[in-house]
């Protein structure tokens, strides 16, 4: 088929994975969840769907174009889900609540989101995650950074950096020196996108003396160890950024003491446009990528807003990036040689049964689907790529 007639009939931003690279990735989700569990996080499995008006004013400023609508048979509107946070944030309101604090949950799946025919973007992603929940001190937003580091590591990735900030150092930043909620939005806008020029233009134009417009513009090149956060509190009038600095240094310390650190990089940069993280963020990146191989941070309002209020902590491993890196540095894993079983019309149920007999056994068997001679089937068993032909006759 050429790719001309193969684009007609597949819709954009969807793809087709064949059997090879199909099982790597069920691989992959299986040895995420493995790790998982090893922590001690328990799997949660949500709907594909959700009431559109579950999705809160946190997450409709980022979301609320990209997201998949349709009407169900009673005329009520429902999304596809483009996020598995707020779908465990109800889960855990709606039949968790008198579980033990912290709760320790996991999932994994897909996230449908539009991406505007934005070039290379995926519009169905999987993903695989966990959410702390119950927690607000610094050792649980150390946990969900140093397992996320503990997986990528399983993965059989080393070369990779976690660029850690804080939800509450810019919006505390903008605030003190009094910018209009408007442009703030546009300045976080700016950092999120890295688009510096526009970022400058627009500081430049704010009615603010020099100092305060040099502090803001110095943001981006707040990245590396924990001296940064003595450099960026001098940028802060009124100590405004005092606690989201506190927590950051208290969120390294424990890190490291997990030994994560050599993969960690503070960024007070750092932007997540999801409006529910309220704490600590991060972004874990590889070389050769230009886009995260998985994130997360704090949201300890979103449950309130289906009653429960609770802290809460986590991240999500984009599953689809991590495969793109894995094709370029390491080999596919290899499967069993896959077996033939081939008979003659007396022995069909006799070979039926020492299939099922190998399989059990953990080989991979290909049954012919008809009577043949010995000949023919050894024939047909190297015609279907199988290593070894076993013949009943």
């Amino acid at each position: 088929m050429n790719e001309k007639l193969r684009r007609l009939l597949t819709p954009e931003g969807v793809r087709d994975l064949l059997p090879e690279m199909a099982a790597w990735k069920r691989e992959l989700e299986k040895k995420i969840q493995a790790s998982f569990s090893r922590w001690g996080y328990g799997e949660v499995s949500t709907p594909a769907f959700e009431y559109g008006a579950n999705f809160v004013d946190e997450m409709k400023a980022e979301l609320t174009d990209k997201v998949y609508r349709f009407l169900d048979e009673r005329g009520r509107m429902l999304v596809l889900r483009p996020d598995f946070t707020l779908p465990l944030a109800r889960v855990v309101a709606t039949h968790l609540t008198a579980n033990p604090m912290p709760l320790r949950l996991c999932y994994g799946g897909d996230i449908y989101r539009y991406a505007h025919g934005e070039q290379g973007k995926q519009r169905v992603v999987t993903q695989a995650g966990v959410e702390l929940i119950g927690s607000d001190c610094a050792g649980a937003d150390a946990e969900v950074i140093a397992l996320a580091v503990d997986v990528l590591q399983d993965l059989g990735l080393n070369e990779f950096t976690f660029c850690l900030g804080h939800a509450g150092f810019l919006e505390g930043m903008l605030a003190a020196y009094e910018v209009a909620a408007t442009e703030r939005e546009t300045i976080k806008f700016y950092f999120n996108n890295k688009d510096f020029v526009s970022l400058k233009k627009l500081v430049e134009s704010l009615p603010l003396d020099g100092s305060a417009k040099e502090a803001i513009l110095r943001i981006p090149g707040l990245r590396g160890g924990k001296e940064v956060l003595t450099e960026a509190a001098r940028l802060v009038p009124g100590g405004a950024a005092d606690e989201p600095l506190r927590l950051l240094a208290e969120v390294w310390e424990v890190l490291s003491d997990y030994g994560a650190t050599e993969h960690l990089t503070l960024d007070l940069g750092l932007v997540r446009m999801l409006d529910y993280y309220t704490g600590m963020v991060f972004e874990g990146y590889t070389g050769g990528l230009g886009y995260a191989l998985c994130g997360g941070g704090r949201y300890d309002q979103l449950l309130g807003h289906f009653g429960s209020q609770s802290p809460a902590v986590g991240f999500a491993i984009n599953v689809d990036h991590v495969l793109k890196v894995l094709q370029r540095t390491s080999e596919m894993p290899t499967e069993r040689e896959l077996l033939f079983v081939g008979y003659s019309k007396a022995r069909r149920a006799a070979a039926f049964a020492e299939a099922a007999r190998l399989r059990q056994q953990g080989e991979r068997v290909l049954v012919d689907v008809q009577e043949r001679s010995q000949e023919a089937a050894r024939a047909e068993g190297e015609r279907l790529g199988a290593a070894k032909a076993i013949y009943l006759g």
